[in-house]
């Protein structure tokens, strides 16, 4: 485990041909007659390595004289010389392979490291700092502790600064943390003490998680990642088995955690912070989809709509096919009055496949009483193959978009035909398919 400083670098406030030096103060320590922030940062948290990003006008002559002191390398006047002559010609047009970063990087290897961007003016070299940017992976392994501030440099490297922090959270699969977001706040500078306060903006990025968290929660109903966040245990459980249950498509399961998720609405509303604003809000939307549902086949349709939504068409078809074979079991219920559960929906299997002969006969087709229960066999047929599909890793890229047209209309119409009260019942009374 490695303590990181990835830092922006800029090119300093020169005084009589001197950068301008300041005096820090950090969680109550002081540290006097400092060029740039990170000096401080590194002496504080006693930094094993840092990574400056900067453009070619960025101070590197500063960095270069000052970490061969640091270091006690020897001072190479020409190569400062060469720096500075980069350093003083530097603009947006400028080769970035002027500056000799590589030289630079090679003295202080293991300790030390530049990254120099170009000044980003338009999308093609924004581009090509973020893949500069990326690289930075090859820095940071498993259970380092990154410091990142963004004090020194243009303000557009700020935003770089946090592309770094979302590529290392959301990007890397290593177990690796933020410890510190720093600025050196010289708005607030003391000018008789010349203090300046280093402040933590640790908070902008547990914003930042409420915020991918609250998304998350929102589009797929998975709230693990507002979990940390969450101090009530109870709330943090109820939302836990919310997810789970959506994720595993487990309808009784949601139908009570719903219900416990309603019980604790008032708990829930006071969650202090930036959670205050969002997850109250997202539980109660969930909460109006859902909750008052009986039936369990329409439970699963408004299922399907809701992961249609989201691109989760599995999830989808697999709701549709269940909720056609719970609404046929349910109408079909009177017909075996002693059976209930797995052995209804038994049943409304095989009038399902005893109606497929049927529904594939032309003279069958043309009876107008036969169009509607045809429109339940074709979805629920279509869905089922789909489902077995899914389940088995097959088909084609014709049926993949012709497959997701046919879901989007079941989506849209199968809530309505599962409410039809009585319809199959009545059908079934008529034709006696039952006997057959």
């Amino acid at each position: 485990m490695a303590k990181i400083l990835i830092a922006g670098i800029g090119g300093g406030n020169k005084i009589n041909g001197k950068y301008r030096e300041t005096n820090y103060s950090l969680e109550g320590k002081m540290y006097y007659n400092r060029s740039f922030i990170s000096s401080a940062i590194e002496e504080h948290f006693d930094i094993d390595k840092t990574i400056y990003i900067g453009t070619v006008g960025s101070m590197w002559d500063n960095l270069y004289e000052h970490y061969c002191k640091k270091y006690n390398v020897d001072y190479d006047e020409e190569y400062a010389l060469r720096l500075l002559e980069v350093i003083e010609k530097a603009n947006e047009k400028i080769d970035i392979s002027n500056l000799e970063i590589q030289k630079f990087n090679g003295i202080f290897k293991g300790k030390v490291e530049g990254r120099v961007t170009k000044y980003g003016i338009d999308s093609s070299e924004i581009f090509d700092n973020f893949n500069i940017i990326l690289n930075l992976q090859e820095n940071l392994n498993e259970g380092d502790e990154v410091y990142i501030d963004i004090t020194h440099s243009f303000r557009s490297n700020a935003m770089w600064m946090f592309l770094v922090m979302n590529f290392i959270t959301d990007l890397l699969d290593r177990n690796i943390e933020i410890k510190m977001i720093s600025y050196g706040m010289f708005e607030i500078s003391d000018r008789e003490s010349n203090i300046t306060p280093i402040i933590d903006l640790n908070a902008f990025y547990q914003l930042l998680k409420w915020i991918k968290g609250a998304q998350s929660f929102k589009n797929y109903g998975n709230s693990y990642l507002l979990l940390d966040s969450i101090d009530n245990e109870e709330i943090r459980k109820k939302l836990t088995t919310f997810s789970h249950a959506m994720n595993l498509n487990y309808i009784g399961t949601l139908k009570q955690n719903l219900n416990s998720l309603k019980r604790i609405l008032p708990q829930i509303e006071e969650i202090k912070g930036p959670g205050q604003l969002l997850i109250p809000r997202i539980v109660k939307e969930f909460i109006d989809e859902f909750d008052g549902v009986e039936k369990d086949y329409i439970m699963q349709s408004r299922l399907a709509k809701w992961h249609f939504k989201q691109s989760r068409y599995a999830m989808a078809y697999i709701n549709i096919n269940e909720a056609v074979m719970g609404y046929v079991a349910d109408e079909l219920k009177d017909f075996y009055p002693n059976e209930k559960g797995e052995e209804l929906i038994k049943h409304a299997k095989k009038w399902l496949l005893t109606l497929t002969p049927r529904v594939m006969n032309p003279s069958f087709k043309k009876v107008v009483d036969n169009k509607k229960i045809i429109e339940y066999f074709k979805v629920y047929d279509h869905s089922r193959r789909v489902r077995n599909d899914i389940a088995h890793s097959l088909g084609e890229k014709e049926s993949a978009i012709n497959d997701v047209i046919s879901l989007a209309n079941y989506c849209e119409k199968i809530e309505n035909m599962l409410s039809q009260k009585g319809f199959i019942f009545n059908w079934e009374s008529q034709n006696n398919l039952l006997k057959r």
